[in-house]
């Protein structure tokens, strides 16, 4: 009952990992799937990757978005396009979220000067944060909505999640993301964002995620940035050496990282 990624994706993953496949294999790949075609072309175009003229090919559209961000732009549109919206649940407000943070995630590598990390990498791990609670309303929507009333009561999600369900979210989003053989950093990524810090092996993406949760939430209420560096993600901002100064003077920017991410919904 796991959803699946199409097989044309999974196949397009394949060949933008292969550091010897040239654009335009890449493109003739990608223009058998009209719809995935459409909506590569639209973000080619679209404010946050487009240039100064019109993209009107597949082949200028690849040559643009470049291998890291066309792979994610395959990636997000295999994950979106493997679920259908369970009953009683806002598909696309999850989505519409699940794209926030990951723009964040990708907004934070780049302005707060990560430059070990892969801004393109990290908006991956903020697409696939949440994954594991949206295929739990998938597959079982009846705990699932315990689980809810539980949060809503004031239980902490991971507390709630694992009196119920007998496991959180982000094992079964770490362990689906494995299913689809997603690198492990990412995988882990998923994993350990609720606690970056206390993994094992800590992974910076995680706390990427983490922090851009954080962002999220402030934008949402409308507060400024330097709530961030009160909250109780500060120890991870910290540890990620990420500067308020830095960070506030782009913050304007970043209420508009989720905008151009509608070509994926449509």
């Amino acid at each position: 009952r796991l959803p699946s990624i199409p097989r044309l994706v999974q196949e397009l993953l394949q060949a933008l990992d292969d550091p010897n496949a040239d654009a335009a294999k890449i493109a003739a790949k990608l223009q058998l799937d009209q719809a995935l075609t459409a909506k590569v072309l639209r973000l080619a175009n679209s404010s946050f990757y487009g240039g100064t003229r019109k993209v009107s090919s597949v082949n200028d559209a690849v040559v643009l978005l470049g291998v890291d961000a066309l792979r994610t732009m395959v990636a997000a549109g295999g994950v979106v396009a493997a679920f259908k919206a369970p009953d009683g649940f806002d598909l696309r407000a999850f989505w519409r979220r699940s794209f926030m943070v990951a723009g964040l995630a990708r907004w934070l590598v780049r302005r707060g000067r990560l430059r070990n990390l892969n801004a393109e990498t990290a908006f991956t791990a903020g697409l696939m944060h949440d994954i594991g609670s949206l295929l739990m309303h998938t597959l079982d929507g009846e705990r699932m909505r315990e689980v809810e009333a539980a949060v809503a009561a004031g239980a902490p999600r991971g507390d709630a999640e694992q009196m119920i369900l007998g496991y959180t979210s982000v094992e079964i989003g770490g362990a689906l993301a494995r299913h689809w053989h997603f690198p492990d950093v990412l995988c882990e990524a998923v994993v350990n964002q609720p606690a970056p810090m206390a993994a094992k092996v800590p992974n910076e993406y995680a706390g990427v995620v983490h922090v851009a949760r954080v962002c999220q939430l402030l934008l949402i209420g409308k507060q400024p940035l330097e709530r961030l560096f009160t909250s109780a993600a500060a120890p991870v901002a910290s540890w990620l050496e990420l500067e308020q100064e830095t960070l506030d003077e782009h913050w304007a920017e970043a209420a508009d990282l989720g905008r151009d991410m509608d070509a994926l919904l449509d």
